[in-house]
């Protein structure tokens, strides 16, 4: 169409990610789940249904149990869907440290996502990913296949992972990768922190507001 602008308006609540605090005790206090301490948690975000490889993802820990002592390890899923019955009867065939809370409240992802270590999609259908944006905002890396919307926001080895899409082993070494070495998702995290300044709500009307300014000069 003449005279059209196409741009990038996107924009979220990161101030309410970004103020989020690591508290002692967040997951036995707020969902009963006792000594996750020393255990690196790794949270799943969304619904538990096919589309977000979940399958594919059942099969990849399958084959990571054979990397890393899945004990040292604490599996978070906040979502609910059809694959539910089949994700907690698969995963706890492997670990007892998988704790499914269902649906939560929107205010509480937030915390959620500053008291883990980091986010896991395999969905390589995502248009953006705001849980992506999300976890980056808490100040936490991501690991995602290479595919999709994620890939405009996933700076691979700096704030997050990607792994080519459909492959388990290259999954699974980047899930070691992270799960192994705490001060590279340390540094991930302050990076991550650190791109999610551009999806501010400010930013984003600020954005849009250029774009008028611009359209109004042309036409004028």
């Amino acid at each position: 169409f003449k005279n059209v602008k196409y741009t990038n308006f996107h924009g979220f609540d990161v101030e309410k990610f970004q103020s989020a605090k690591i508290t002692a005790n967040f997951w036995e206090s707020n969902y009963q789940i006792p000594n996750l301490k020393n255990k690196v948690k790794i949270v799943f975000l969304g619904r538990l249904t096919e589309d977000k490889g979940w399958q594919f993802t059942l099969d990849a820990f399958f084959k990571l149990q054979q990397l890393v002592n899945l004990e040292n390890i604490a599996i978070i899923i906040v979502g609910d869907g059809p694959m539910r019955d089949e994700i907690l009867n698969r995963l706890t065939k492997l670990t007892k440290n998988v704790y499914l809370l269902g649906r939560v409240p929107p205010e509480n992802i937030p915390n959620i996502l500053k008291n883990s270590d980091f986010h896991v999609t395999a969905s390589e259908k995502e248009t953006r990913g705001l849980t992506v944006l999300e976890a980056f905002a808490a100040g936490i890396p991501v690991v995602a296949p290479q595919a999709g919307g994620v890939v405009e926001n996933i700076q691979d080895g700096w704030n997050g992972l990607l792994f080519t899409p459909r492959n388990q082993e290259n999954f699974c070494e980047k899930l070691k990768l992270l799960t192994e070495d705490s001060n590279l998702r340390i540094q991930m995290g302050i990076n991550a922190k650190e791109s999610i300044a551009k999806y501010s709500w400010d930013n984003a009307v600020a954005n849009l507001v250029k774009i008028w300014q611009e359209q109004i000069t042309q036409v004028s």
